[in-house]
């Protein structure tokens, strides 16, 4: 191994950087700082659009009283062009006198194309710019007129982001000031609305961050010489340190020879090993559920410290790992955490011929007595098992790990584990070696987990080469462990990428196609000219629902269930529901709601059918009686087919059912799971039947369900002027809701709007209206109960309901 030997006293890093041109590399944190700023112009752009000409009018009245008089505006709108002026022409200046045209290029181009996004959404959304604002504009030089004041600001905050890996900290603190002066003073001289601030700092933000995550920032991570120095006052002397030939996840490693001959390893965990790490537990988060993410530490001193505790906890129980020497704080920030170097090679990169029954069997054992300490190791794939010498495998890198682990993060290690070592030797041998060593519970609780969501990247792209591997694992796994069958994969992804793909098709036709295909101009601008009076009343019978819903399924089971938390359950199905089409995710999760509170699984099941197949028959009953109630006024919005055509497609659906019942996919599909299914919810039906009192609350509160409903649309229609009467809008409702249960999209979203708009412009009401009483309607009873049942999820997970 080579590398710089340390004699006398190391090069200061700043000198060292003078005269070295220091290397680039991608920050993770530019990468957080991308993500934050597009989510940030993303909404100010969609409210700055929704809100058109109107959006600035209470800004600017709010701001009027602070306005100065027109000497002081002026004075404020020279100085503030001056800086603007003189900022860019020292950056201009400084960048050719160090020869860096690659960051001016990049500056330049960061602040025109800041300039030019914020120009234009401003000037795409704003229309007429209100009064209060356009007063200022006399005040205001000629160098910068009062249209480019919120770009110009935007193309400075670009430009600051896009410089500041090159500037020292107390320049960087002064930029900000300075800009954030600046937005103040456009406050106060009234050339900017509040939103328009917010709008060019956050289009300043996305494009510089971009900027650097495109081009890279100066690498100015501690080398061998800063990571000597650390160590030295740590009573760690060392003559030799060198980069370690090893791949290590959230960390930069170096080998180092201590004074007294000791080999040791170090892990460098920086500002970016952080940064990366919040980012890959938030991708975790958002993609994936029940894989045993936990919290990321608060600081990233804590997180090494973690480490450590978990590699000595570890040692403690008897497994092989590298002992920990020193946790160290550099004086840049970055952490140190230096072990003894243990001398071998990866798993992944010793020969075949060396992986023997004899060490797949020793690793096992070493894994067994790490989760007996109730200990998961969380990356425990080939790559982090060292073989030394004597043929003894170790377990290295820590980073992940968790102590008092659950049953699912061991399982999650078992299953980890399998698939690598299978991608090195026989995927036979290495269950053979893993059941010769573990209980058979503890390898089948790691079946349904053999799937690649589960696994690491790493692991993942090693499985990817290898048709069937996962498969064939999983089956010798079900034979080791005694299982009769293989069972169903657990499910870990948390959201599909062509579930979001529908919301947002089907959101967009709603909100923005379909108003322009109907000619009614923007649908948001109907929605600001409502009578907000009706709100409240909306909102209150949206959340009648949920307890409408909450006594049905305590109807559909003999066992009481408590009030509140049912409730809550309810509430958490609208969010579980936005993502899953028919309301699969909500039944699912009453199911798993009723098993929690002791009601037997095929029994929870069974009730959440009577309830589905009862609300159908009470939807059903009410259809039919509004629409007879309604009588005549209906019969040129709805046409019902005549009697011959309706007993002609009645034979076509006898004849469909009864070619699908004919062939032996069919009679197994009816065999199997209708035929059960219907038994089952039949006699849970009986069951309830038999008290009347939970009769009457699973019908009564399927039908009250319903009616609230149609009373939340009656007050978004009479939010804009009234219409038709309560039972023309129940039976446009229920047709619609009919109409929606059969579409693929969650909620039906798009298809029941369109259906909504349809039968209320049918029965009399203007297009215009029907379109914004709908988006009313919707806002208030699909999108805004999505955050309460976020919540009410968390607070059941918390109380251990689901």
């Amino acid at each position: 191994m080579t590398g710089p030997v340390l004699t006398g006293r190391p090069v200061a890093p700043g000198r060292q950087r003078r005269i070295l041109a220091p290397a680039r590399y991608r920050h993770p944190g530019d990468v957080i700082r991308l993500v934050i700023g597009g989510l940030v112009l993303a909404g100010t752009g969609a409210v700055t659009y929704a809100t058109h000409g109107t959006y600035a009018g209470a800004f600017a009245t709010a701001v009027t009283a602070l306005r100065p008089s027109a000497a002081v505006g002026r004075v404020l709108a020279a100085m503030l062009t001056a800086a603007f002026a003189l900022a860019a022409a020292a950056a201009i200046a400084a960048t050719l006198r160090y020869r860096r045209f690659r960051l001016l290029a990049s500056l330049a181009g960061a602040a025109l194309l800041t300039g030019a996004g914020v120009a234009g959404i401003i000037a795409l959304a704003s229309g007429e710019r209100p009064p209060a604002l356009t007063t200022g504009a006399s005040q205001w030089p000629w160098l910068i007129g009062p249209s480019l004041a919120s770009p110009a600001l935007g193309a400075a905050v670009a430009g600051v982001v896009a410089a500041a890996p090159w500037l020292s900290r107390s320049w960087r603190r002064t930029a900000w000031i300075a800009l954030w002066l600046a937005g103040i003073a456009q406050l106060l001289t009234g050339i900017s609305s509040p939103l328009e601030i917010v709008l060019a700092f956050a289009a300043g933000i996305t494009v510089g961050a971009g900027v650097l995550v495109l081009f890279g920032v100066p690498d100015r991570r501690i080398g061998p010489d800063e990571i000597a120095a650390a160590l030295g006052p740590a009573g760690l002397r060392v003559s030799h340190i060198a980069p370690a030939a090893v791949e290590t996840k959230g960390s930069r490693p170096f080998v180092a020879v201590a004074n007294d001959g000791t080999q040791l390893f170090i892990k460098v965990l920086g500002s970016d090993n952080r940064d990366a790490d919040l980012l890959y537990r938030a991708y975790r988060l958002v993609r994936l559920r029940d894989v045993g993410d936990t919290r990321p530490a608060i600081s990233l001193i804590q997180a090494v410290e973690h480490q450590a505790l978990a590699a000595v906890m570890a040692e403690r129980a008897g497994v092989a790992v590298p002992a920990v020497r020193q946790v160290i704080r550099t004086v840049d920030g970055s952490a140190l955490l230096v072990m003894n170097r243990v001398e071998g090679e990866s798993l992944d990169r010793i020969a075949p011929q060396l992986v023997t029954d004899s060490l797949l069997r020793a690793l096992w054992t070493e894994v067994d007595r790490l989760h007996r300490a109730k200990i998961a190791h969380r990356s425990l794939r080939a790559a982090n098992i060292v073989v030394d010498r004597a043929c003894r495998p170790w377990l290295t890198d820590f980073s992940f790990a968790e102590l008092a682990a659950t049953q699912r993060q061991m399982a999650l290690d078992v299953a980890e584990l399998l698939a690598s070592l299978a991608t090195i030797t026989h995927g036979g041998r290495a269950v053979t070696s893993a059941a010769a060593v573990l209980a058979p519970d503890d390898l089948a609780a790691a079946i349904p987990l053999l799937q690649p969501l589960a696994l690491s990247a790493g692991t993942r792209r090693a499985v990817a080469r290898h048709d069937g591997l996962l498969a064939s694992i999983r089956a010798a796994a079900v034979a080791a462990s005694g299982r009769d069958q293989s069972p169903e994969l657990a499910r870990l992804q948390r959201v599909r990428p062509r579930t979001l793909l529908a919301i947002a098709a089907a959101a967009g036709a709603f909100y923005f196609l379909l108003p322009a295909l109907a000619k009614v101009g923007g649908s948001w601008q109907g929605v600001l000219s409502a009578d907000w009076a009706w709100l409240p009343l909306i909102i209150a019978l949206s959340a009648t629902s949920y307890l409408a819903s909450a006594i049905a399924i305590a109807g559909a089971v003999p066992e009481r269930l408590p009030l509140w938390p049912t409730v809550l359950a309810q509430v958490a199905s609208s969010f579980v529901n936005r993502v899953s089409p028919g309301n699969v995710g909500g039944m699912a999760l009453n199911a798993r709601y009723l098993q929690k509170c002791g009601v037997e699984p095929s029994a929870g099941v069974a009730a959440v059918g009577v309830n589905t197949i009862v609300g159908a028959g009470v939807h059903l009953a009410m259809l039919v009686a509004f629409f007879a109630w309604a009588g005549r006024g209906l019969s040129h919005v709805v046409k019902l087919p005549s009697g011959s055509k309706l007993l002609l497609i009645l034979a076509i659906i006898v004849t469909v059912v009864g070619l699908v019942l004919a062939t032996r996919p069919g009679r197994r599909l009816a065999a199997g799971k209708l035929i059960p299914g219907l038994r089952s919810a039949a006699a849970s039906l009986r069951q309830v039947a038999r008290r009347p009192g939970k009769m009457i609350m699973l019908v009564a509160g399927s039908a009250l369900i319903t009616l609230a409903y149609i009373g939340a649309l009656a007050a978004s229609v009479k939010a804009f002027g009234g219409g038709p009467g309560f039972i023309p809008l129940g039976a446009v409702y229920l047709a619609a809701a009919a109409l929606a249960a059969v579409a693929p999209t969650p909620g039906g979203l798009g298809p029941f709007e369109a259906a909504l708009i349809a039968g209320l412009t049918g029965i009399g009401m203007a297009s215009g209206l029907a379109v914004s009483a709908v988006l009313l309607f919707r806002l208030a009873t699909y999108w805004l109960p999505v955050a309460p049942g976020w919540l009410s999820w968390r607070l059941l997970l918390r109380w251990d309901y689901v």
